[in-house]
């Protein structure tokens, strides 16, 4: 391969990437929402960072194959320090929020996925960006057979990361043949109670960029009621700031609106539960959701869920990527785990070792500090 790679420092340059972006994301069969233009562009917008103490400056890897781009890695070079003295520096995958950006994967054509783990190699020799730390996010395999041939790299942690995708059949009733015996009566339960009790269950899809808008209140508000459910999962309101919502609003006036749908599910003509996915080549991704407590009883998630699988399987979708995170909500469906990995590393010598470990944690007490804050909300 004759490869070559730039890092893209401004903002220009980074407008510039976007024809070539989107082309490459044409290619990419399992293409997250979180590898494209659209969402980095906008998340540079919304979450970057510069402040007294703290300063984040653009560091996106660009990897051609020959004039075709091959591969991105949208990163963020971070200084914390005062002005231009800092006192530690690291880089990261852009995504760094309170999990709006569930995955934060590289994008890249397969045949050089092992391509971009070199280049990360050759970024930790030569500091090209002066880094003192990097976050390294990858495949489990991928990233652990990095580290084991690179001695020159310390890990100072590493976090598990599962992605739950279902893989679709060619029918409805085939898929649900094959399912487990505890969904199939969760299902039966589902729409049993409904027809008891005079409720006629209907999905509607809601799409383009006006219908959307006009419907994200009604979203923000189940999801919110969501969060507040005594349930056994904790799910936090991640749309309770101002800034995530106004992030998601313009997301829905930019040209991913066209990946969006909200998957709505209506009773008796009443909206009671509502999923926002978003059509990503073959595969459709399940983001977050909420309903309407008064419903509960009918397990009205439940059923929008097979709502929109049914609806997938009619539109020859191949998988539904669940999200990350385990809980029975995904893996009652028998779904594949993907797992990737999250490395935070150094340069292997003792003075790096010790320092970015005791600055790891430092960060790790705040991060969990905003999260206890963020669940109390």
């Amino acid at each position: 391969m004759t490869l070559r790679h730039s890092i893209i420092t401004t903002e220009t340059g980074f407008d510039a990437l976007a024809s070539d972006w989107r082309t490459l994301e044409a290619e990419i069969p399992d293409l997250l929402p979180f590898q494209t233009f659209d969402w980095n562009r906008l998340w540079w917008r919304f979450f970057s960072d510069t402040s007294l103490f703290h300063r984040d400056e653009l560091a996106i890897c660009a990897m051609y194959d020959n004039e075709k781009l091959v591969a991105v890695m949208p990163l963020c070079n971070t200084h914390i320090g005062f002005y231009r003295f800092h006192v530690y520096r690291y880089v990261r995958p852009f995504g760094a929020d309170p999990n709006l950006t569930e995955l934060r994967l590289p994008l890249a054509l397969p045949a050089y996925k092992d391509s971009i783990l070199r280049f990360w190699e050759t970024m930790s020799r030569q500091e090209i960006v002066g880094l003192a730390e990097f976050q390294l996010i990858h495949t489990q395999a991928h990233a652990e057979h990095f580290l084991t041939h690179n001695q020159e790299i310390h890990p100072l942690s590493s976090r598990t990361i599962p992605n739950f995708v279902l893989h679709l059949n060619d029918d409805w009733h085939t898929f649900k043949a094959k399912l487990k015996r505890n969904i199939k009566e969760s299902l039966r339960h589902c729409y049993n109670s409904l027809k008891r009790d005079q409720l006629h269950p209907e999905l509607k899809l809601i799409e383009g960029s006006e219908n959307l808008k006009l419907n994200i209140t009604k979203f923000f508000a189940l999801h919110t009621a969501r969060a507040s459910a005594d349930a056994d999962v904790s799910h936090p309101d991640y749309f309770a700031k101002a800034q995530h919502k106004d992030f998601i609003l313009a997301l829905l006036d930019s040209e991913f609106s066209r990946r969006c749908i909200m998957f709505s599910l209506e009773l008796n003509g009443e909206p009671v539960a509502m999923r926002l996915g978003f059509k990503m080549n073959d595969e459709l991704y399940l983001y977050y959701s909420g309903y309407d407590l008064t419903y509960s009883k009918y397990s009205v998630m439940t059923t929008l869920v097979a709502e929109t699988i049914q609806w997938a399987i009619t539109q020859k979708i191949q998988r539904i990527n669940l999200s990350v995170g385990e809980d029975v909500s995904k893996t009652r469906w028998g779904p594949e785990v993907i797992n990737y990995v999250e490395y935070h590393c150094v340069r292997n010598n003792f003075l790096r070792r010790t320092f970015g470990q005791n600055i790891y944690r430092l960060r790790q007490w705040r991060k969990n500090t905003l999260l206890r804050k963020l669940n109390q909300a």
